[in-house]
């Protein structure tokens, strides 16, 4: 999902950057990758880690699989009493989320991450906090989220990149990037350009479920636009479950 609130599709398998920033909260700097697995003729995310200024928060899951977190490289591990942020898990319709905070100072506010551990792990900002502060925390920020002030998908080289596989391959995280996700077997990393799925669309899969039928089965969804983006585009009727109570 762009900064605009437009959602775009990317069934690729690498680690990528969601948002980079290193003017975040006054030079503390903030910066979020995600690790993707193919599944079948779509992709998820197994793995999140967001760097706010020394410290990483890394979560794993997703997919049937066992949650876990890491901090510094340490499973469950202890946050470091100066830490920039602090962590909170909530459950919303029997679901675990972990929330990471970071406190505005300097304008009264708090900024709040979202770690949803479905079957179909996410991250999601805070947008009720980032009106009041997220200009002078996020205007400079790169990366899948695209351009703060225009919602244009910029490529490293702040071209805009209209086709959605080649966008996200631009932020494939590379050797110019931080370290935040733990090494993993198998994973796809650089140079090596990220894997496609054999059928590269769910268009292409014969008995696609369309934008009607997917509102239907997402009926009675807390999230029901997220609810039916994520039907359409995996074609799967189940992953309604991980939306309704």
């Amino acid at each position: 999902t762009l900064w605009s609130g437009k959602k775009f599709d990317f069934h690729g398998e690498c680690d990528l950057v969601m948002l980079s920033n290193d003017d975040f909260m006054n030079g503390l700097g903030m910066h979020v990758h995600v690790r993707t697995k193919i599944e079948d003729f779509y992709s998820y995310i197994e793995a999140v880690a967001v760097k706010i200024g020394d410290d990483v928060f890394e979560v794993q899951g997703g997919m049937n699989t066992e949650d876990k977190y890491l901090i510094n490289g340490v499973e469950s591990g202890p946050l470091r009493f100066d830490a920039a942020f602090t962590i909170a898990e909530k459950y919303i319709n029997d679901y675990k989320q972990i929330e990471v905070r970071v406190d505005d100072k300097d304008h009264g506010g708090q900024i709040k991450l979202n770690f949803k551990l479905r079957n179909f792990m996410g991250i999601r900002f805070d947008h009720d906090t980032l009106q009041e502060i997220s200009v002078a925390n996020f205007g400079s920020s790169s990366g899948l989220m695209g351009d703060y002030e225009t919602g244009l998908k910029l490529g490293r080289d702040g071209e805009v990149i209209e086709d959605t596989n080649a966008f996200a391959m631009a932020w494939q995280v590379g050797p110019e990037d931080p370290v935040l996700l733990s090494p993993k077997e198998g994973s796809v990393q650089h140079p090596d350009k990220c894997k496609m799925p054999s059928t590269t669309s769910r268009r292409l899969k014969a008995g696609a479920i369309t934008e009607e039928e997917a509102r239907s089965t997402c009926a009675g969804a807390v999230e029901l636009e997220d609810c039916i983006f994520d039907v359409v585009a995996t074609n799967t009727a189940d992953v309604a479950k991980d939306y309704i109570d």
